[in-house]
């Protein structure tokens, strides 16, 4: 007993000691020092050893989902990073994340439908203001061209006040805008990062007239990312034996059962449309399975299953068909070292 009130007696007076200390100024700057060092330090993004890594940077459809950001999946080959895609609130997502803006060489659209492009003029800016050196590269399908131009236009007046109050030294008006090139079926996009190939392939999501896939494959290791996609055969003939399939998915299951209780006649034929031009869960499964894909990485979830229920649901039709694979998160992260054949899934810190 007597030891009991020793300890009881020491951490009472080590809990007091913390509170006084916190309550001084020398102790307050010092943690807020290391706080800001923290936030404004982002070398621990990139990795030690030489990977083709993943990281989900928005994980959902245009439905809502509370905590998740539409479309978008950064690719690291080595440390050189590739953005697919710029979904709404997926640059909140990249800036909690810390990704170094002057080591992302481009950003490539699969296809334009806003919740897969509307944060391209925030990507803008932060990786002006992060040094870059040139119009930020942006890939992307028949129109892209259309679209940057639009947003330099809409931002015009942001762009000349910044340059005005922080001068050409900090941010140059010549290098910003975008500079946006058209991407062309089975023609690999041009990269400087040594071993990496990007091979952008047409996928079909009627009635929009160009959607593409992509396959990435890094010395050795390879991943593909559907965008948004039917199940045409397309995504299947370019994910044989890969490592990792990044899918979109629909669970027509959920989507009806939210069309019988939908308010509105509007809601109800938008949850009936959606379902003729999206790969149903139970399909990706199926192409993972016949292609031989290693792992199974679902993103775009429609809707995203927002607690273990409604995920168990979801999943309900591939039970049976496929077993690696993973309901992505914002910031699910992927590791796939070189000379390996390890594949670590985690989520980004």
């Amino acid at each position: 007993m007597k030891k009991l009130l020793i300890l009881l007696s020491s951490v009472i007076t080590i809990y007091l000691i913390g509170l006084l200390a916190l309550n001084s100024h020398t102790v307050q700057d010092r943690l807020l020092n290391i706080g800001l060092q923290n936030i404004v330090n982002n070398d621990q993004f990139l990795d030690k050893e030489d990977s083709l890594k993943v990281v989900i940077c928005g994980s959902r459809s245009p439905l809502p989902s509370p905590g998740r950001a539409e479309s978008c999946v950064l690719v690291e080959a080595g440390d050189d990073i590739y953005i697919f895609d710029m979904g709404n609130g997926s640059i909140n997502n990249l800036q909690e994340f810390q990704v170094p803006w002057t080591n992302v060489k481009a950003v490539l659209i699969t296809h334009m439908h806003s919740d897969h492009m509307a944060d391209l003029p925030d990507a803008h800016l932060q990786s002006w203001v992060q040094g870059r050196n040139a119009p930020l590269m942006v890939y992307g399908p028949e129109g892209i061209n259309l679209v940057t131009k639009g947003f330099e236009l809409a931002y015009s007046a942001d762009y000349q006040y910044r340059n005005e109050h922080h001068g050409d030294e900090i941010l140059p008006m010549s290098v910003s805008g975008f500079n946006a090139v058209e991407i062309i079926d089975n023609e690999l996009i041009p990269n400087d990062t040594p071993g990496l190939e990007i091979l952008p392939f047409v996928v079909d999501h009627h009635p929009v007239n160009s959607a593409f896939g992509f396959k990435i494959s890094y010395k050795g290791r390879t991943v593909v990312i559907s965008g948004d996609t039917i199940n045409d055969g397309s995504v299947q003939k370019y994910s044989q034996d890969i490592d990792l399939l990044i899918h979109s998915a629909i669970s027509i299951d959920i989507v009806e059962r939210m069309r019988k209780v939908s308010p509105t006649p509007q809601l109800n034929k938008i949850l009936l449309d959606i379902q003729d031009y999206h790969t149903s869960i139970e399909e990706a499964g199926v192409i993972a399975r016949s292609a031989n894909v290693k792992h199974l990485l679902i993103y775009h979830s429609i809707p995203t299953p927002r607690n273990n229920v409604m995920e168990r649901v979801f999943f309900r039709p591939i039970e049976n068909v496929f077993k690696d694979y993973t309901l992505s998160d914002d910031g699910t992260r992927v590791v796939m070292p070189v000379d390996s054949s390890e594949i670590i899934i985690d989520k980004i810190n």
